[in-house]
């Protein structure tokens, strides 16, 4: 039973991620077609596997199932801040421009979508702990870590360069620095 929650907290997450790709962010002219049909197989393939151990593996703990239900609940909260945060975002790789977001989880990580899909995957990863599951997740990894990086170049190179390099000296890329944080939060 706890085990068919666990699964259905994995499918909101699932189908708010397929949203949120679909509707929410816009896939620009920049963005290499072969980078994005890699992700969305890497993705794809995290998502099927998933889906399938949980009614096929059968050894699984309910210690391993409560860290995994933790690491879901935490991505999906995530996830929808973050989506009523901003009110819409290009997709990885865009060679676009928007306004920059520093409130709500953006004030704590400069890509929380980011961090909301690499704590899903690694919920998964961990849970099932095999191969293919984990050769996704480092892909993945590597294509959140190198697509943030872009992002940030671009933005850069802008006219809201100044104010970005302000933003990425109180605020980290995928995990939070509270010191900074709570300094910056306390002169407000």
């Amino acid at each position: 039973m706890f085990s068919l929650f666990v699964f259905s907290v994995y499918l909101l997450i699932v189908i708010s991620l397929l949203w949120g790709r679909l509707r929410f962010f816009k896939v620009n002219a920049g963005t290499p077609t072969l980078a994005a049909w890699m992700y969305d197989l890497a993705v794809a393939v995290q998502m099927i596997l998933t889906a399938y151990y949980f009614f096929s593996v059968t050894d699984v703990t309910k210690l391993m199932l409560g860290i995994c239900l933790l690491l879901y609940l935490f991505s999906l909260v995530l996830f929808w801040w973050a989506i009523f945060t901003a009110k819409s975002l290009d997709f990885a790789f865009s060679n676009h421009v928007g306004s920059i977001v520093t409130t709500g989880p953006f004030g704590l990580f400069r890509h929380p979508f980011y961090v909301s899909y690499i704590v899903a995957w690694s919920g998964s990863t961990l849970l099932f702990n095999t191969p293919l599951l984990w050769i996704t997740l480092i892909y993945l990894v590597a294509f959140y870590t190198l697509s943030a990086r872009k992002e940030e170049r671009l933005i850069l190179k802008s006219t809201q360069a100044e104010q970005y390099q302000h933003y990425q000296q109180h605020v980290g890329m995928f995990l939070p620095r509270i010191k900074k944080w709570k300094q910056l939060n306390s002169k407000h």
